[in-house]
């Protein structure tokens, strides 16, 4: 049954950063978590967070129409793995790399987070450090083995709301940002809203979350749920990367980027996402022609890290 509503979004990092900005990161966190693999994107959002200016607040419109036509191309037997399909002889395709480029995501090569997660199980939960210190009351809840998203916030706040914070609590802090965004961006439920328990896995310790290769971990989750499912709006991972990846393969010019945004790292920052999904929702794509400068671009920026 087709009842899923591609509930991942930026707005849930935009949410994330309402309710921890007021209370405001130690230096010492907001340096552990910009050595995180998803702390420029974290960031990016807390830095330019102002509660009286609107455009910082504002929600981030989606045009699902836009989506489902994007995911509609995708080759699913073709010989170009992960790749979407315009026309007869057009592709574009999505790699870690890609992904890592454009989230401005180091990459590090490892599978510790794919094993992790593989040989996860449930009897050894208990030993799990972040779970032991934060989680493990949802042993009395009716679903004992979710996480949600509401539970990781009031966790979250708890602790950065402590008068004095130690090196281990602001290090528990970025585990914690990294738990909520597997909840509602990578790697969440239909509604974004809960994370199965396995996910404390990789995030259980901030040596954890530096040893996961975040960019290969969320990009083969992405492609398994579009692989596994045949009603593409089931999807429960990050489809608003794909938005970007499509923009970012345009002419220049053809997408218009955000305002003195032009250049911005990371590079998701350079969209709107409402305007890339109302393009592809009235747009011909047999006739979309892939551009050669962004594969050059990418290819720079993992020589260059």
């Amino acid at each position: 049954m087709c009842t899923g509503k591609l509930r991942q979004s930026f707005n849930a990092i935009k949410d994330l950063v309402k309710e921890i900005k007021p209370i405001g990161l130690t230096e010492r966190a907001e340096r552990y978590l910009r050595r995180a693999a998803y702390g420029k994107l974290v960031m990016m959002y807390y830095e330019e967070y102002d509660a009286a200016i609107e455009n910082t607040t504002k929600q981030i419109s989606t045009n699902k129409h836009g989506i489902m036509k994007l995911l509609n191309c995708f080759d699913r037997d073709g010989d170009i793995p992960c790749s979407f399909k315009f026309g007869d002889d057009k592709f574009t395709q999505s790699t870690p790399a890609k992904f890592a480029s454009i989230l401005a995501m180091q990459r590090i090569g490892s599978r510790k987070g794919q094993k992790l997660l593989k040989y996860f199980s449930l009897n050894e939960l208990d030993d799990n450090v972040l779970y032991n210190k934060y989680i493990t009351d949802i042993k009395d809840t009716a679903h004992p083995t979710t996480v949600t998203k509401k539970k990781i916030i009031e966790e979250l706040k708890e602790l950065m709301s402590r008068r004095e914070r130690t090196r281990l609590d602001d290090q528990h802090v970025v585990c914690l940002i990294g738990l909520y965004l597997c909840c509602v961006l990578f790697f969440g439920d239909v509604n974004a809203s809960g994370v199965d328990v396995r996910y404390l896995t990789i995030v259980e310790t901030y040596e954890t979350v530096l040893k996961v290769s975040w960019p290969d971990l969320v990009h083969e989750h992405l492609f398994d749920q579009i692989l596994n499912n045949t009603c593409l709006s089931n999807v429960k991972a990050y489809v608003q990367y794909l938005l970007i990846l499509f923009a970012e393969h345009t002419p220049a010019g053809l997408i218009a980027k955000v305002t003195n945004h032009e250049q911005q790292i990371p590079r998701v920052r350079r969209w709107d996402i409402q305007v890339i999904s109302d393009f592809i929702a009235g747009a011909n794509m047999a006739e979309f022609l892939v551009s050669v400068l962004y594969y050059l671009v990418y290819i720079l920026y993992n020589y260059c890290s």
